[in-house]
């Protein structure tokens, strides 16, 4: 249950960093990709 939730939280980071880097919002964007790759830090040691 709890990979699945995480592996939401990815996509729907992966698609709002898309969309910041869209509008041209690098600051969130960077902020954003702090925050993947911890989950995705996280994923890996699960």
């Amino acid at each position: 249950m709890m990979k699945k939730n995480a592996n939401q939280q990815i996509v729907m980071l992966q698609y709002r960093i898309k969309r910041y880097q869209a509008m041209g919002n690098g600051a969130m964007c960077q902020a954003l990709n702090g925050q993947l790759q911890k989950l995705l830090s996280q994923q890996s040691l699960l």
